[in-house]
Order: C-alpha cells, then structure tokens, then sequence
C-alpha cells in the first residue's frame, strides 16, 4: 500500500471510531463524577495459644478480615454485611488441636488490644477432617463469627477462614 492509502484507511477508521463513539459515549468516557467507594476496615486475626480468657502468644498471624466493597448485588440492601479471610497456615490441624488455643479478631491494627470476637479451637471434626467453630462476641463488639478449619491438600498445613458478621440487632 501506498502512503496515501494508508493516511486513507487510517482516516476512514478513526471517523468509523468518532461514529460509534458519539452513539455510544459511556463505552469510550468515564463517568465525569465517580463515586468514591468506602474503605472497608481490615481487622487483624491470630491463632494464639491458650484461651479466650486467657490468650497467650499469637501462634500464627491470619489475613486480617475485610468486607467487600463493591456495588451491591440481590438484596443488598436487606442482607447482613459480613468480614471474611482465608490463610493457609504452616501446621497441621492435629498439631493445632494437640494444644489449647484459641482464634481472636481485633478491631483494627490500630486498635490490636479491643479484642471483638474469640473462639476457642475444639470439638468434633466432621467426616472430611474439618472443624467448625463459632467466635463469641468481646468487648460487647456486637460481632460474633465463625471459623472453618480444614486438612491442607499437601498434608502439612491448615486451611482457616474466618467469618465475623454485626450480631443481628445489636447496637451501633
């Protein structure tokens, strides 16, 4: 092709552009006022030994939980907001349950000491090996929770997620 008939086609592609552009602005622009979107909190988790009463050493750190923050979807503006993490942990969960401990969730990294709701690791495993347990509310949070321990794929570690959600009807 010859320079001319590239400047051409080149040409005839943008104006082709400029066409379906005009008809169809949102696929092209941004919205000239974008919504901000609020921060979710992110609230620090841990395996620590011992008790809720008495919590001992952090053991192992998990990901802190955070609540999605995204447009709504169903009944968004009817359901129940809940915090979530997932972590893969570096022990066994016979090696985890061999021992007293306990999972906590604190408020914020900024505020590690206002503990909002603890569960102690213990009861029945279920036929796939995986515990269940329920995170009792602290510090009068208004938050209580579960948290789902299952065998690791590779045989040597934990998969834990954690759950915390507002007590319904609480206040605040």
């Amino acid at each position: 092709m010859t320079a001319r008939r590239h400047a051409r086609v080149a040409g005839a592609a943008v104006a082709l552009f400029a066409i379906v552009a005009s008809a169809i602005p949102s696929a092209v622009a941004q919205d000239a006022t974008p919504v901000a979107q609020p921060v979710a909190p992110t609230r620090p988790a841990h395996i620590h030994s011992g008790n809720c009463v008495e919590l001992g050493d952090v053991v192992v750190p998990l990901s802190d939980l955070t609540a999605s923050v995204s447009e709504g979807v169903g009944q968004a503006d009817r359901a129940t907001p809940a915090e979530s993490s997932f972590t893969t942990v570096p022990m066994t969960l016979d090696a985890i349950l061999g021992a007293d401990h306990a999972i906590n969730v604190h408020l914020s990294a900024e505020q590690i000491d206002t503990y909002i709701a603890c569960g102690e690791l213990g009861g029945v495993l279920d036929a796939g090996g995986t515990l269940v347990v329920g995170l009792r509310e602290e510090s009068d949070s208004g938050y209580t929770g579960i948290a789902f321990l299952s065998p690791g794929v590779d045989g040597v570690s934990t998969d834990v997620s954690v759950f915390i959600a507002p007590v319904i009807g609480a206040a605040g």
